[in-house]
């Protein structure tokens, strides 16, 4: 027969555990994170003078900073290397349009999201690829390059290449694809014409969405861009040595 705890053990075990008083709960807390140091007086010169913190104390009184965000894993594409880099000259561009969120707008994309939802990844994306582009007008920026947030692009109905792409990413993101699987991409093509497409890491795949074309093909069967920058969250790359 194995071991039986008696009544009383029972009973002590059952009981709860006495509350503290509020004096000694304060003592607790202050022992957790001491006072800062007096200072303190020579007897003989009755010169002052703090001594420093220990660590424990240093630790209460500055609290660790949040970790740095994680960089996602690097879009190299269209043959081409990507290398991190800092600051760029379209990044505070980058900065201001990607912080409009479609979620928070009701539009006539909302039947779109509706059933969007419904899908299966790729479908979903292609469905966002085709709806954009059919229901935004292409039109180049009339003074300078100017990137529109989502929402403003959807809601005004035109853009250029760049808004095309945020929009789709804007969309994307309000179905719950990750910021970090997307990736605005700015390039030249065959003419040497300045472009934008959005990137969309699926499943380690990475598949391109294009104003110019209404099929979501995956980036190795593209032949003729070659990328210059690209962006996702805080983080940019530029573009290096060919790939192979």
């Amino acid at each position: 027969m194995g071991w039986r705890p008696s009544l009383a053990a029972i009973a002590l075990l059952a009981a709860p555990a006495p509350l503290l008083p509020q004096d000694d709960v304060a003592r607790i807390g202050s022992e957790a994170c001491p006072a800062e140091p007096e200072a303190f007086v020579m007897p003989t010169t009755g010169a002052a003078f703090t001594l420093p913190p220990d660590p424990d104390q240093a630790a209460c009184a500055e609290p660790a900073p949040p970790p740095p965000p994680i960089r996602p894993p690097a879009p190299s594409l269209f043959r081409m290397v990507a290398l991190p880099v800092g600051d760029t000259a379209p990044r505070q561009k980058w900065e201001l349009a990607r912080l409009g969120e479609v979620a928070e707008h009701r539009g006539p994309w909302d039947e779109l999201l509706s059933e969007a939802s419904r899908l299966q990844s790729g479908d979903m994306i292609g469905m966002v690829n085709q709806w954009v582009n059919w229901h935004v007008r292409f039109r180049d920026d009339a003074a300078g390059d100017e990137w529109a947030s989502a929402p403003e692009t959807l809601r005004r109905g035109f853009g250029d290449c760049e808004d095309f792409a945020m929009a789709k990413m804007g969309l994307l993101l309000a179905l719950g694809v990750s910021p970090d699987d997307m990736y605005l991409v700015l390039l030249r093509d065959q003419r040497q014409a300045e472009h934008a497409v959005l990137v969309v890491n699926r499943g380690g795949r990475l598949v391109v969405l294009d104003n110019r074309t209404d099929k979501v093909l995956p980036a190795e069967a593209i032949s003729d861009y070659t990328p210059i920058l690209s962006f996702s969250g805080q983080f940019a790359w530029t573009y290096g040595r060919r790939l192979g």
